[in-house]
């Protein structure tokens, strides 16, 4: 059964620019244990009542359907009631340009989160030594990534999201992907079950062309386009990212292509794996066998150093997969081959043996159907 609590990981209020008093309606649903979840009514192409076919006995559900992305269903054993109502919203967005390692937050805005400069490649970043906390009141849901106009899709400025990518603050989780025995639900998502997995997302092997690919919302838009109501079994990793709630100033999120997970980690893990990404980027041979590297650094804490002053229900931190791997492996949206999908390996410290005091920095594949967690990024 999918669990209410994972259509709801961010309360996310949309907001409208310019502090404009706007009067808005909402549907609210309230889950068993009091969490909510809203969709506002002007993007919505329908709400209605149905309920399941191959169940006994039959399980009514309500299936919402938004103007964009995938339609959204929620079970009425999950719910406990709906509402509806009026909200008035004045949300005004800041005037200084967002940074790296800023804090982004529900409403759409963002404030300072330490950084003092970085270079164009992620290298040399300058911190401050006391990291300033979120804005009290507010509900941290990401942190700015990527500010570099070079680095932004020509289709995401196209749509308006000039200012860059913000990479989430939590997982994106499938409440089906759970174990047998205990049933406790896997931190980790399959990106699809569908062996003939495609829907127009072209190879991409080398270093060069991983590098290049910025076109991560158009792949998971084509996805959710291929499979239809059908995308929440074929691709939970898509599914489950494209139905979480986002500010109304920025895209829906997504699960960025290699070229901008390339760009999160070297912004965001610190100046030793970006210098050794930065060689990478005109590799033109297969990423997976030559853009590899055990570095004297701690890429994984460097990331959530960036969430140290963030209240722990508002994030989640990049953690190892297993006992035997001192890293995590991140989904991306681009295809490796006709089996499977592009990812990125963050690893952390050994503690011993022959690599005590090196981490991993790497480009992986991994099946279709493998396990990896999935760090979405909206563009804003």
């Amino acid at each position: 059964m999918r669990k209410f609590l994972f259509l709801c990981l961010f309360m996310g209020i949309s907001c409208l620019a310019m502090g404009q008093t706007t009067e808005r309606r909402q549907i609210v649903l309230v889950g068993n244990d009091d969490d909510s979840t809203f969709f506002y009514t002007e993007h919505l192409e329908y709400a209605k009542i149905d309920s399941t076919t191959t169940t006994t006995p039959k399980q009514k559900y309500l299936n919402i359907k938004r103007k964009s992305g995938a339609s959204v269903r929620i079970y009425f054993s999950d719910i406990k009631r709906i509402v509806f109502r009026k909200i008035k919203e004045n949300i005004v967005l800041p005037d200084v340009a967002p940074k790296i390692g800023d804090y982004y937050y529900s409403d759409g805005t963002w404030s300072d989160g330490g950084l003092i400069s970085i270079d164009p490649e992620g290298t040399n970043p300058v911190w401050k030594n006391e990291k300033p906390a979120p804005t009290a009141g507010k509900t941290v849901i990401g942190i700015v990534a990527v500010t570099d106009p070079s680095r932004i899709a020509q289709a995401d400025k196209d749509a308006g999201y000039t200012h860059g990518y913000v990479v989430c603050s939590k997982f994106a989780h499938d409440p089906n992907n759970k174990n047998i025995h205990t049933q406790e639900v896997f931190p980790t998502t399959k990106f699809s079950w569908d062996d003939n997995f495609e829907c127009n997302i072209k190879v991409k092997k080398t270093g060069k062309s991983w590098y290049s690919d910025l076109d991560g919302r158009k792949h998971c838009n084509n996805v959710v386009a291929f499979y239809g109501d059908a995308v929440v079994v074929q691709s939970p990793t898509v599914y489950y990212t494209n139905i979480m709630p986002h500010p109304e100033t920025s895209s829906e999120w997504f699960i960025p292509a290699t070229g901008q997970m390339w760009d999160v980690l070297a912004n965001l893990c610190g100046n030793s794996a970006a210098q050794r990404m930065k060689g990478w980027r005109t590799v033109e041979t297969d990423a997976t066998i030559n853009c590899s590297a055990y570095i004297y650094d701690d890429p994984m804490t460097r990331f959530n150093s960036t969430l140290e002053k963030v209240a722990d229900k508002d994030k989640e931190l990049l953690e190892t997969d297993s006992e035997s791997h001192n890293y995590c492996p991140m989904w991306t949206s681009t295809r490796y081959n006709d089996e499977s999908m592009c990812i990125f390996n963050v690893g952390t410290k050994h503690t011993s043996g022959n690599l005590k005091g090196k981490s991993l920095i790497e480009c992986m594949a991994e099946w279709y159907n493998g396990d990896c967690y999935a760090r979405p990024i909206l563009a804003f």
